[in-house]
């Protein structure tokens, strides 16, 4: 097994150092990581520059402040069909641990239960509706969520079970992405399907599986290395760090969150359509939270709204005997969460429960994320085509935002980092071949 170097250079201002690797990789994430692992696969060294003081990017597995427990709060649930990270995660020696099945469900309309059978049942149409439209999506891609939900007159409690569903898949503003991010044909047979995409957790955090994949490639990790440049010299990339260090190799993978990637100069420029979308960013502006709370029975679900949160979860009793429930809503709605809050968004959805604390980290305001995983709008959809990022040719990019079968989950990171690691490959044997 090869072991990684970890260095940190904050102290280095002006430096230029000569070819650091074959590749350098911007982004400690499970693509960045992932990316790296093929490549030594492939007999190519590589660097991984990480801004973070810890790789992971939006995976983000750290001890609750409360319990200590270690908690997700980053993107943490794996489908079973993942079959590509499920494959890396055997091959490092990492496991998964399973979901607590559902147990029940609870519907909120403005805070409180739904009210009698006329509500259950305008739901219930409105959930019907939303189902059946789904065998055919595609007539409905060019509208936004919110304009779907006018033209096909859908309840208000059907809309806030739709939206909850949203809230941990998309999170944008319903007025500026497509219902097409939602409204596809594998929930022609109901939302909760969704519930069954979140199959399994990673055993000990993504932010480990991260670390073990980065450890088994042998790429050298920098941590503390924020990137202010990259630059195609025609022959090979210059990357320029904060601290004035400037690293060269014959090729770079950009790994880095699409909401960052505004504060990186590319020379030559990035195409107009990447560009823009660089510049406007996605929507995706979710809170996760992770609360403990006493007497309440894992596996219940509460759907709709509560004091700003849309979906809460009750997912397993941590060590010390409390329930972490898993609590999402979008920041514009909720702003700061405070225990008053949240104590009313669980107590209204759970009567039975008694909060004891809660924990997150805002991924809006990180400024090496600047949002949560992707939410296109409606209007950039277009942008993402990987033909529109395609200038230099040595430069490539990977990560869970770019489009791919998988886009906006850990498993579409691994499929766009394999993608790139091959398409490096290709060039890096082309460019041994002229020699």
């Amino acid at each position: 097994m090869r072991s990684s170097r970890m260095s940190c250079h904050a102290n280095t201002t002006g430096i230029s150092e000569m070819q650091v690797a074959d590749v350098i990789i911007i982004g400690g994430g499970l693509a960045g990581a992932t990316a790296a692992l093929w490549l030594a696969d492939r007999g190519h060294s590589s660097v991984i520059v990480e801004a973070r003081d810890h790789l992971g990017g939006r995976a983000r597995s750290r001890p609750h402040s409360g319990s200590g427990e270690i908690v997700e709060f980053g993107g943490g649930w794996i489908r079973k069909d993942h079959a590509q990270i499920r494959n890396l995660a055997a091959r490092v020696g990492v496991g998964f641990t399973p979901r607590a099945p559902l147990a029940g469900r609870r519907d909120f309309l403005d805070g409180h239960p739904l009210d009698g059978d006329a509500q259950a049942a305008e739901s219930e149409g409105g959930l019907a509706r939303f189902c059946d439209d789904a065998k055919a999506a595609q007539q409905f891609e060019d509208l936004t969520l919110s304009n779907y939900f006018d033209a096909r007159s859908i309840s208000d409690a059907a809309r806030r079970e739709i939206l909850a569903w949203w809230t941990i898949s998309g999170s944008a503003d319903a007025g500026r992405v497509s219902v097409g991010e939602l409204l596809t044909p594998k929930v022609a047979s109901g939302l909760l399907i969704k519930l069954e995409e979140l199959a399994d957790t990673v055993t000990g955090g993504v932010e480990h599986l991260v670390r073990r994949i980065a450890a088994v490639s042998g790429a050298e990790v920098r941590l503390g290395a924020v990137v202010r440049s990259v630059t195609d010299t025609g022959t090979g990339v210059e990357v320029g760090l904060a601290d004035g260090t400037r690293l060269s190799a014959k090729l770079a993978i950009v790994a880095a969150p699409i909401n960052t990637l505004r504060d990186i100069v590319f020379a030559p420029p990035l195409p107009p359509e990447a560009a823009r979308l660089c510049g406007k960013g996605h929507g995706g502006r979710a809170i996760k939270l992770l609360i403990r709370a006493k007497g309440v029975v894992p596996g219940v679900v509460a759907l709709g709204e509560t004091a700003g949160l849309r979906w809460l979860y009750a997912d397993h009793i941590a060590p010390d005997g409390t329930t972490l429930v898993v609590g999402f809503g979008l920041k514009d709605e909720v702003g700061e969460p405070s225990k008053q809050g949240v104590t009313a968004a669980v107590t209204a959805a759970f009567p039975e429960a008694e909060v004891v604390d809660f924990d997150w980290h805002d991924w809006t305001a990180d400024p090496f994320a600047r949002g949560t995983w992707v939410s296109p709008f409606l209007d950039t959809v277009v942008a993402y085509d990987p033909a529109n990022w395609s200038a230099s040719p040595h430069v490539l990019f990977a990560g869970s935002d770019h489009v791919s079968p998988e886009q906006g989950w850990f498993e579409g990171a691994v499929l766009t980092a394999q993608t790139a690691a091959s398409a490096a490959d290709r060039r890096l044997n082309a460019m041994k071949g002229k020699q």
